[in-house]
């Protein structure tokens, strides 16, 4: 990247990140998680520290925010929550130091999210809402702030907040059917009505609205095809907690194996993970013809990236 001037370094990273993100659809962030460290410590740290010759400072910061926010979803998925936690903390000062609110307020929609699967629901609506101040002063950003909603509609739902859940729920779509015209900020991550389908069915699970959860989890089967591996698989996995918790094991168990034969494809900590919590509850059920060969299917995935919580002191807003 030495030998590239002015824009053409931004462009480069604004390249190298869109492949990242089709990559990481595709297989996963485990296997892409060390090159893109890498890539972020000898390619993107030195033009922070000395740019070339003719690039825009701002426009480099946010470059370097969305590729270390990237850095932090691979790490998440590579079961390594401090780090991610680190990588969206930096994501959310490099976006500032770049002026880029849109960009910030993405960060903390991934913020948020990771305090969601944190279990720290009152952290995840704080930063949600923090992301939505930043988002309404920007352009281009209706889909972000869906998502930002949906966000907050996840952790309320963890509260228990029923009637704030639904609100929440309810403004992200309102929002996001009159965002199809609009042109997205540079670097905001996608956020359809699948993404949307998807939060809400793990909104109504957790509030025990098992029809609508079920609803919404087999419509983002529906809707995600393609390259988009992980977030069927992921839709998968939701539908068969509605379906154990329904009472329905064995129409869970098959979708387990079902899940099962697609993860071999992924490098995705937090599917093997999902997958093995669904075996726990599944190994206490009746030993039915499919329970038996879901289970049989887990045994035999391949041991993946264990999982590094470990504790940062606090998040950046």
């Amino acid at each position: 990247m030495s030998d590239l001037d002015g824009a053409e370094v931004v462009d480069s990273i604004f390249t190298t990140a869109q492949d990242l993100q089709i990559a990481d659809r595709r297989i996963g962030g485990g296997a892409l998680y060390p090159s893109v460290a890498h890539y972020l410590t000898q390619q993107i740290g030195p033009q922070l520290m000395s740019p070339s010759h003719g690039v825009s400072v701002p426009r480099l910061f946010a470059a370097a925010a969305s590729v270390t926010e990237i850095a932090g979803w691979m790490a998440h998925d590579s079961g390594n929550d401090a780090n991610a936690r680190r990588y969206f903390d930096r994501a959310f000062r490099l976006a500032m130091a770049g002026d880029d609110r849109a960009l910030a307020a993405n960060s903390c929609a991934s913020m948020a999210h990771l305090a969601i699967e944190l279990r720290q629901p009152h952290d995840a609506v704080r930063i949600a809402v923090e992301g939505l101040g930043q988002a309404t002063a920007a352009y281009g950003t209706s889909r972000l702030v869906a998502r930002l909603h949906t966000m907050r509609a996840r952790g309320l739902a963890l509260i228990g907040d029923r009637a704030g859940c639904s609100k929440a729920l309810e403004d992200a779509e309102s929002i996001l059917d009159e965002a199809t015209a609009e042109q997205p900020a540079q670097w905001i991550a996608a956020f359809d009505e699948a993404s949307l389908a998807s939060e809400a069915a793990l909104c109504f699970l957790q509030l025990a609205e098992l029809d609508e959860a079920e609803r919404r989890a087999r419509e983002v089967i529906r809707l995600r095809s393609g390259d988009r591996v992980r977030s069927r698989t992921f839709a998968q996995l939701t539908l068969a907690n509605v379906l154990v918790h329904a009472g329905r094991v064995d129409e869970a168990a098959a979708i387990g194996h079902e899940a099962c034969s697609t993860t071999v494809s992924l490098s995705s900590a937090r599917v093997v993970h999902q997958l093995r919590a669904l075996g726990g509850v599944l190994s206490l059920a009746p030993r039915s013809r499919q329970v038996s060969s879901f289970l049989a299917a887990l045994a035999g995935l391949s041991a993946t990236s264990g999982e590094h919580n470990g504790a940062v002191s606090s998040w950046p807003v």
